[in-house]
């Protein structure tokens, strides 16, 4: 470990590669780690038995910065889909990550390429710094540094992303010499990260990436230039349920959309299907399931809640008859900066305007509730003292007023008994932009997301536009059925047709975010056999092999 931590301090991109660290550990769950590999070689034996892949067959280049269990078996996973196909796999991932290269060599998966073998060239630092010294002198205001690129990377989100989560911060401010001085670092490597995936994709050439986490400084750039040079990538991520995965493909026009989402043009087929009963209780269990406690990595945004009437709420928090608006927090230091246009200057910006306009309108009853999320990401990341949501409220509005209550990320009432509370909601792009609507709730939102245009939200363009529209927000009718309608046909192409469900494999999750072994992913096969009578592996491979389909979607159920 420290011949490591020596490589990391002198690194040209050290804090870059700090990012990717092994998690320091104590020897009881070093121990536990060791065991769970020897555990994974000896049941995934049969898929070092697969016969190796011809010379002519395509390559498949898993893009993994993950050390962690649970995130480097799902890329075995996928990629023991391909492998089972034919073909060809490799990993780019950190010399470092032993652990990580130790699960995929149980799999049957030991081509890797060194991530650090790429960035430490000479060229390369002298790029970083010529271009770290024309950006010192450009606008750093933060919508300017959103714009930042570099050749054909997009990497002003990226930065600002890093800076943010770095300091636990949703408003950082470019302008200050501290986080100017952070962005301007950060800008080096990811010039350095621009030009390694240059040469990486370059001499390598595959037919298809898998990505986890394409939007981050470290693989954002290997993202934007595969897509640039017209390799089809597939971004997959976990949804709101324990034994699934999502997956969309990423083009020019998919880059910036979220991953969980649908097509305009998919969602006006899925409006011709059929739709009955049969999809409508499906969709209602769906949203049982994800805020009953039923899935665990959707319950730690759920603890400790429970379901109450509506009358309950407005006792326990003193409300009057008025209309209820429910301002829907992101996480403001996670906030997500890559997929939309933003009307404010940043997440922290929003937040405090809404409920500076909450604080000015007396006619409504506003419930400010702080994103649930907090609370593990708090934990996970050893953030401590105060929220920045109390701060910004403090500098915007200072004591709030009576008609304005703050549920904290820990409140006992379920996100559903919101739901069915609340006359209107209010977010930048969150989800319940999509899943307030299914109840007949209107949602105002204030930047671009990946229901923007759809129908059943109302969208601004502008700040004035959307602060206005707060200032009459007692106004506020429900959706009328139609909208209603097309609002939960898209909430069950996501909740429903979206997640590839796996049979093969078992998510385990435990209570303490902190243990290594948190997540878990346990195969519940013993030979090929089993994983071809399952069908899961195939459905995703089938798909991954047909390049023309934006979205991974289900079979429809059928109506009733």
């Amino acid at each position: 470990m420290n011949a490591i931590v020596r490589y990391l301090r002198r690194s040209p991109f050290a804090a870059g590669l700090a990012d990717l660290r092994e998690r320091v550990v104590n020897a009881a769950d070093y121990r536990r780690l060791r065991d769970d590999v020897d555990r994974s070689v000896a049941s995934m034996a049969f898929t070092r038995e697969l016969p190796a892949p011809q010379a002519s067959a395509p390559t498949v280049l898993v893009l993994s910065m993950t050390n962690n269990t649970y995130g480097a078996k799902q890329e075995c996973m996928l990629a023991l889909a391909l492998r089972r196909r034919g073909w060809r796999v490799k990993v780019l991932t950190s010399s470092i990550y032993t652990h990580a290269q130790r699960l995929y060599q149980a799999f049957g998966i030991d081509d890797f390429l060194a991530f650090e073998k790429l960035v430490n060239v000479k060229d390369t630092r002298e790029a970083a710094a010529a271009e770290a010294r024309r950006c010192s002198d450009m606008p750093m205001e933060f919508q300017s540094v959103m714009e930042w690129r570099y050749r054909d990377a997009w990497i002003g989100p990226q930065l600002l992303s890093s800076v943010s989560r770095r300091g636990f911060d949703g408003a950082p401010d470019p302008r200050k010499p501290e986080i100017r001085n952070a962005i301007i670092e950060q800008l080096k490597e990811s010039v350095g990260f621009v030009h390694a995936a240059e040469k990486c994709l370059s001499e390598q050439r595959p037919s298809l990436i898998i990505v986890n986490e394409p939007n981050y400084h470290t693989l954002g750039p290997f993202v934007d230039v595969a897509i640039n040079m017209g390799i089809p990538t597939i971004h997959f991520i976990q949804p709101s349920r324990d034994d699934a995965l999502v997956h969309k493909r990423l083009t020019r026009e998919t880059r910036r959309i979220h991953p969980n989402s649908i097509t305009r043009e998919t969602l006006e087929r899925l409006l011709k299907e059929p739709w009955g009963a049969q999809q409508e209780v499906e969709l209602d269990e769906e949203f049982s399931k994800r805020y009953g406690g039923v899935w665990k990595i959707q319950a730690r945004n759920q603890p400790g809640t429970v379901d109450v009437t509506r009358a309950e709420i407005r006792q326990e928090l003193g409300l009057d008859g008025k209309p209820v608006a429910v301002l829907f927090s992101h996480v403001l230091w996670d906030a997500n900066l890559f997929y939309g246009k933003d009307i404010f200057e940043n997440y922290g910006d929003w937040f405090a305007q809404t409920v500076k306009a909450a604080a000015a309108n007396p006619r409504m009853n506003w419930l400010i509730k702080l994103h649930p999320a907090n609370i593990w990401k708090r934990k996970l990341s050893g953030a401590s003292g105060e929220y920045g949501e109390v701060r910004l409220i403090r500098e915007s509005v200072g004591d709030l007023p009576d008609h304005v209550k703050l549920l904290p990320a820990d409140t006992r009432f379920s996100t559903l008994s919101l739901f069915r509370m609340a006359d209107a909601g209010i977010t930048v792009r969150g989800s319940i932009g999509y899943e307030l609507p299914c109840f007949g709730v209107p949602v105002l939102t204030a930047g671009t997301g990946r229901y923007s245009g759809f129908g059943f939200t109302e969208d601004h363009s502008s700040r004035e536009s959307y602060l206005d529209a707060l200032g009459r927000l007692e106004n506020v009718h429900r959706l009328d059925p139609e909208k209603v309608h097309v609002a939960r046909v898209h909430a069950h192409a996501l909740f429903v047709r979206r997640p590839w469900v796996y049979k093969s494999f078992r998510t385990e999750i435990g209570p303490n975010v902190r243990d290594p072994l948190f997540q878990n992913l346990v195969p519940l096969v013993g030979a090929d056999d089993d994983i071809q009578k399952n069908g899961d592996l195939d459905a995703f491979a089938d798909w991954a092999e047909a390049y023309e389909q934006i979205d991974y979607l289900a079979p429809h159920s059928g109506a009733s």
